[in-house]
């Protein structure tokens, strides 16, 4: 069936449906295509507290509200002899609700925002987009397949929303990995890990490795925890270990994974591999189309910065699109005029994973050094970078080599 849009948006995560959610708020025809059937796994499951702004626009906090999603009020640092640090609470920077917000089981939160999108009014459509169709150097429309057989659908902009699958990046070879966060990851699943008490009982606990590899520890639903070890490849597999041996000897390894998970059921599967983290398009808006979220780039998951900044983009690019739209202008220029400040803010949060993974650099003496620095980080930690942040990035730079 061939149809017109204003707008075909690749891709049914947080992304795609938020940007297709605005887009069709504001007034314009919005088609939705994702590939896989929901509910249907994802990973990415801590969501930051300055993901609240956008998901309270988009008409979501309610629901969330309602769910049963662990509440998250924050983030702790575990040394690598097991000692707990201090938790960096949020409502030391926030106030008010925007101080919590949740851990998801991404199944259900997925599901949460693509039954959203259809109650806003966007045609959600299961469908593979096989590829982009482009006049004169302009997007025009994407040729999908589906159950019901091929079809060519044109709109006047694509969004790519596709995630790690990068539809637009991998058709226009623009895809390049990130030399400085060559990271692999293997996670997993228990029930019964221990818990925090009272506002620390759904926090996310990153335990830190000798080595500068790491895991994170998430409380879900069903006494449900995530855990995932995250390092150079050759840190996290030794020799041709497969991912289940890698990610058991890690668990074994760590005093403070031990403790948590000592009375706990593992799961399974283990899930992950040699494949690096890290990616980036050297282009990510062009005449008439547009990236968001992991379309766009994946640094890493330290700072569990993926569903925020796909949000955030969605966001963003959403006013950018509907206003070359309006204007009837959706060349490269119009539609990226909301680049400039996306990208200052990532980069903040990029210049902060890099001194992370640096050897010379630490929090506590990062803190012991710049105690005036410690709202400002924790406004990395929530993800309220969409600002002036010279003096934190300065402070940084005397730290580690960002």
């Amino acid at each position: 069936m061939d149809e017109s849009y204003d707008v075909a948006v690749i891709g049914g995560g947080p992304g795609g449906t938020a940007a297709a959610c605005f887009l069709q708020k504001s007034g314009h025809r919005c088609v939705l295509f994702e590939r896989a059937a929901f509910p249907r796994y994802s990973i990415g499951e801590s969501l930051i507290p300055h993901s609240y702004g956008t998901l309270d626009r988009l008409g979501l906090i309610p629901k969330l509200r309602e769910s049963a999603f662990t509440k998250k009020f924050s983030v702790r640092f575990v040394s690598p002899d097991g000692r707990d640090s201090d938790p960096f609470y949020f409502s030391e920077t926030i106030e008010g609700n925007g101080a919590q917000t949740w851990q998801v089981d991404r199944d259900q939160f997925d599901l949460m925002c693509r039954e959203h999108a259809i109650e806003c009014g966007v045609h959600v459509r299961k469908g593979v987009v096989e590829h982009v169709d482009f006049a004169d150097g302009r997007a025009v429309g994407v040729r999908v397949r589906s159950a019901a057989g091929t079809g060519e659908f044109s709109a006047r902009v694509i969004v790519d929303a596709s995630g790690r699958a990068t539809a637009l990046g991998n058709q226009l070879d623009l895809k390049e990995s990130i030399p400085s966060l060559c990271k692999s990851t293997v996670w997993s699943y228990y029930r019964g890990g221990a818990r925090g008490v009272g506002l620390s009982a759904g926090e996310t606990t990153i335990l830190l490795f000798p080595d500068k590899s790491w895991a994170w520890y998430i409380p879900l639903l069903d006494d449900v925890v995530s855990v995932g070890i995250v390092g150079d490849t050759e840190t996290i597999f030794h020799g041709d270990e497969a991912a289940e041996e890698a990610f058991l000897r890690h668990v074994a390894a760590s005093p403070g994974l031990g403790e948590r998970l000592s009375t706990a059921q593992h799961l399974g599967p283990v899930r992950g591999g040699r494949q690096h983290l890290a990616y980036r398009n050297r282009e990510t808006v062009g005449d008439g189309w547009v990236m968001v979220g992991d379309a766009r780039a994946f640094l890493d998951p330290i700072y569990s910065s993926g569903v925020f900044l796909a949000l955030e983009s969605a966001e963003q690019a959403a006013l950018s699109i509907h206003e070359a739209l309006v204007a009837n202008d959706v060349s490269k220029a119009r539609l990226g005029t909301f680049e400039p400040r996306l990208n200052a803010g990532v980069d903040v949060i990029s210049q902060l994973i890099h001194a992370f993974y640096d050897p010379s650099f630490g929090f506590g003496e990062f803190l012991r050094r710049h105690p005036d620095q410690r709202p400002a980080l924790i406004d990395c930690l929530v993800g309220d970078v969409f600002k002036d942040m010279s003096s934190f990035t300065a402070a940084l730079a005397s730290l580690a080599h960002t």
